[in-house]
């Protein structure tokens, strides 16, 4: 195993469950299995681990998931991050610039990509035509992936920033759109809530976490691609009520 692999088994696979109380239901265990051994089986299907969005450390929750989904580390991994956070200066660029490295570091490839709610925003100051080269970026290296004949996995938050209020929110369609490019391709849920309070601005070190996994949506083909609409009703349901918001 090389340093890749083993920073990438410590650091997604067990630093995080020395940093936070990590809670799965038995359902969700047995889900974990299933999909693991489905994804070694058929080593054409590429998977998209894709969840909502309520604190900063929401992304290391889902790499933790990721990692126990394919332990074999058979897929080439892939996510995008936020352009602005990773932006030189940006106040809190230095902290998510050293996440974002260490992440490849994990072999975990970054893509920046500008968040729609920052268009057009004077606060951000992105044009339209900059948002669309970053999301272009992002489309094109799945495409080349896929013409490699890479399998991958991708992280994702469909709402594409964290949510105000810790309700599940309106999503984007590039997730429906990624999944197009990789195909076959598996949609897999995870809902991610505390038990207690918790910051949408921190890292909630030591708080108790469950991670919910949903019902699953295998696209064999560019032509049988879910509805996005399906695909959010699988994440709300795997969330508190109070959570699901218009879903």
């Amino acid at each position: 195993m090389d340093m890749e692999h083993i920073r990438r088994s410590l650091e997604l696979g067990i630093l995080p469950e020395l940093a936070y109380r990590i809670r799965f239901s038995e359902k969700d265990a047995e889900r974990i299995e299933t999909i693991s051994a489905f994804l070694k089986e058929r080593t054409d299907y590429s998977f998209i681990i894709y969840f909502n969005h309520i604190s900063y450390n929401d992304p290391l929750l889902a790499a933790h998931l990721l990692e126990k989904i394919d332990k074999s580390h058979s897929r080439y991994l892939i996510a995008p991050a936020s352009y602005s956070h990773t932006e030189p200066g940006n106040k809190f660029s230095k902290f998510f610039m050293k996440m974002t490295n260490e992440a490849q570091r994990c072999g975990i490839e970054i893509i920046r990509v500008i968040q729609t709610y920052q268009v057009d925003n004077p606060e951000y100051g992105y044009t339209i035509e900059q948002a669309q080269r970053t999301y272009k970026n992002w489309m094109r290296r799945l495409k080349d992936l896929h013409g490699e004949g890479r399998s991958v996995g991708v992280i994702i938050s469909p709402e594409g920033h964290r949510s105000e209020d810790g309700v599940l929110g309106e999503a984007e369609k590039g997730m429906v759109a990624s999944g197009r490019l990789v195909a076959p391709v598996l949609f897999i849920p995870v809902g991610i809530f505390y038990e207690g309070e918790y910051q949408r601005s921190k890292f909630n070190i030591g708080k108790t976490v469950r991670l919910s996994i949903g019902e699953v949506f295998a696209q064999e083909s560019v032509k049988e691609g879910p509805e996005l609409n399906l695909l959010m009703h699988n994440l709300a349901m795997t969330l508190p009520e109070e959570m699901r918001g218009c879903w």
